[in-house]
């Protein structure tokens, strides 16, 4: 007797942060393995409308990188590929792990993939950054813009890294979308001034910390009220904590330096056995830095700072940013001396997007989410206006959040946010590109 298969109930499918789940088979997918200058491997995959589909987008890439994101199959593929535009998403060499990451290098990786989108006959280059992609791409414009001779030398935290040299396409247009200002300074909101030694967890001043009743913390999930003078010194606090680790990382860089000196020097022959293997230990050893409590914005659990139709809360801890300030996972908890000043200091990182998209210059379109629990409206506004673009654009885009999930009251009546996102930007960029 035949039997018939039954197939099991069909799986909802998962919404991706930052990518996409479904693609039209016609896309042409290739994926390109790069080298940095440096040497640095790095990988992405490039999507191309069907060979038979023409507009005057054809010969424009939108090109996507996060510092540490996995950014291959980010949900834009899908909209721009089915108008005609290209969208190369690169990963950077620090996929899935800042611990080490140095932005200056990071700048080496993008070159590569303009270059090699150069190469492949793409005449212009949308380069879109999305969350901390922004402040990325926002810094390399910024550099290649600049006569080679006025480029960067070397990182925050010293390392030579020599950008004179470099083979920078820039891009024809830039566009940020859900951009925070900065690995960096978003650090400096978020850093926990109630923490007073790095070496101990556990410090506490009751006097800055924003989950302490006395100072206006209430039960979550409801609404916390903060003081507005306590608020301004409470931020003066987290930048001097940021100060703190600035030094903690200079100094052991300074150590390791002072040690290498002595070691590669005639001088090291004169020490007895024992100091010359504490010397050359010190030479070679590179101290990790653990940085504890990340989640500390009370922005997060006011609604009257920066008023905005967002939820309470971040995108880092469930529920309670509390949680996450204080649990095992948090931004920036293992760092090398020289990755810190580079990336998550918002006193030393130079790739702060209020300064460096003063050299932006190329048309510029700045789109975010008003219920992004992670990025201020402010910081919108003071990102548009230091824009030296004389074309340029600030959109809000209501009823989504950070990752353009449909947030806040009403959004069920809405359209999805990446089509209405897709809305903005397509008709923004064929105007300039065509």
């Amino acid at each position: 007797m035949a039997t018939e298969s039954i197939k099991p109930p069909a799986q909802p499918v998962r919404r991706l942060g930052f990518g996409f789940t479904e693609l039209d088979p016609a896309i042409r997918q290739t994926v390109l393995f790069l080298q940095a200058a440096d040497g640095a491997q790095s990988s992405g995959i490039l999507y191309e409308p069907p060979t038979d589909q023409t507009n005057n987008q054809a010969s424009s890439c939108a090109y996507l990188m996060h510092p540490r994101g996995e950014f291959t199959r980010h949900y834009l593929v899908p909209g721009l590929t089915a108008h005609g535009i290209a969208v190369f998403g690169h990963n950077s060499r620090y996929l899935n792990n800042d611990t080490d990451m140095v932005h200056e290098r990071l700048l080496f990786d993008i070159a590569a993939g303009l270059r090699a989108l150069k190469e492949r006959g793409f005449e212009r280059i949308i380069l879109i950054g999305n969350s901390g992609g922004g402040s990325l791409l926002s810094f390399y414009q910024a550099e290649a813009s600049k006569l080679p001779g006025d480029r960067l030398t070397e990182s925050p935290g010293g390392d030579p890294i020599d950008l004179t040299a470099e083979d920078m396409p820039e891009g024809d247009v830039f566009i940020g979308l859900a951009a925070h200002p900065g690995e960096g300074r978003f650090m400096l909101n978020v850093l926990d001034p109630s923490l007073t030694e790095e070496s101990d967890p556990e410090s506490y001043d009751k006097t800055w910390d924003m989950y302490h009743p006395d100072n206006g913390y209430r039960p979550w999930p409801g609404p916390s009220h903060y003081d507005p003078d306590w608020l301004t010194a409470y931020r003066d606090v987290q930048r001097e904590r940021s100060l703190r680790i600035d030094r903690i990382a200079r100094g052991y860089i300074e150590e390791r330096e002072l040690r290498r000196a002595v070691f590669d020097s005639g001088q090291f022959s004169e020490f007895d056995t024992d100091q010359q293997q504490r010397i050359r230990r010190g030479a070679h050893l590179y101290k990790h830095m653990i940085v504890y409590r990340t989640l500390a914005n009370p922005w997060y659990l006011d609604p009257d700072i920066d008023p905005s139709p967002r939820a309470l809360g971040s995108i880092f801890s469930p529920g309670d940013p509390f949680i996450g300030n204080y649990g095992q996972w948090g931004l920036a908890r293992i760092m090398t001396p020289r990755a810190w000043p580079s990336t998550w200091s918002g006193t030393a990182s130079h790739a702060d997007l209020p300064a460096t998209i003063r050299y932006v210059r190329i048309p510029s379109l700045i789109v975010y989410p008003e219920g992004d629990t992670d990025i201020l409206p402010s910081e919108q506004q003071l990102i548009f206006d230091a824009c030296a673009a004389e074309d340029k654009t600030l959109f809000p885009l209501p009823h989504a959040d950070h990752y353009l999930f449909a947030a806040g009251e009403g959004s069920a009546n809405q359209p999805d946010p990446r089509e209405r996102a897709l809305d903005i930007l397509v008709p923004w960029i064929k105007e300039r590109l065509s």
